[in-house]
């Protein structure tokens, strides 16, 4: 089973964050999600230190990967719990901070997918001094 790393666990209406703001925790679950090369485009990426975010599916979990100029790197996992209500009350949550249309309907593309093609589960762990 894979298993990410985080700094902290979120629990919000039955949906669970698990958040990694430690660039090295960032960079070590990239390397789990994606493998080795796709962890050196994202450290080649940081590096050109230009704002960047891609929305993926990693298991059960929504992962958003963020790089901002002067805040380093984040990543947050969300798992839905199976419930696609959950999912659309947080479309409707990223609307109302300002998402652009083309990126709320990318997560929630993910998170349908993720209910119907259930694959392999991961676990969060927390470790705060990352």
């Amino acid at each position: 089973m894979k298993e990410f790393f985080v700094n902290h666990i979120v629990e919000d209406k039955s949906i669970i964050h698990g958040i990694a703001t430690a660039d090295k925790a960032v960079i070590k679950n990239i390397n789990t999600m994606f493998g080795r090369k796709m962890a050196e485009v994202i450290i080649h990426l940081v590096n050109k230190n230009e704002d960047f975010f891609t929305i993926e599916r990693f298991c059960q979990y929504v992962g958003f990967i963020q790089f901002r100029v002067g805040l380093g790197l984040s990543l947050k996992l969300t798992d839905f719990r199976g419930n696609m209500d959950n999912a659309l009350d947080e479309y409707l949550e990223l609307e109302g901070k300002g998402w652009d249309k083309a990126d709320r309907d990318k997560y929630i593309q993910v998170a349908h997918e993720i209910l119907e093609q259930q694959t392999e589960e991961a676990t969060l762990r927390v470790i705060p001094e990352f």
